[in-house]
């Protein structure tokens, strides 16, 4: 009867160190795919028109800036506090951007900012 008991008590630790270790494993994943597809982008942290998507789900490419976010030759264009500026089809649009970029962050666009919550 003792032998049966220590069988049982040696699948039990086996089966708990693999789910531990399938645990562990799929944590990871989740982290390292959150990270790879966060926004938000740049150093102020805009999420542009895909504030809560993630990078898979949005069809947008932002600036390396995060200011600037593109689609099928057409840019939405964002202040450093997250509100929407102009498209980049105005002719004022590009002086405007340059503009706001040597800027520090002062609010110029309008509409709810699309910062990212830190």
């Amino acid at each position: 009867m003792e032998t049966a008991n220590v069988g049982r008590i040696g699948w039990l630790r086996r089966g708990v160190a693999a789910a531990m270790l399938a645990g562990a494993v799929v944590s990871c994943a989740f982290v390292a795919a959150g990270s790879a597809d966060a926004y938000p982008v740049g150093p102020w942290h805009i999420e542009g028109p895909c504030k809560g998507k993630a990078k898979s789900q949005c069809p947008m490419s932002p600036s390396r800036d995060g200011l600037t976010w593109s689609f099928h030759g057409d840019a939405w264009n964002y202040d450093k506090t997250g509100r929407f500026v102009c498209m980049s089809s105005a002719i004022y649009c590009g002086p405007l951007m340059a503009v706001i970029r040597a800027l520090p962050p002062v609010q110029i666009g309008s509409g709810p900012s699309t910062i990212a919550r830190r």
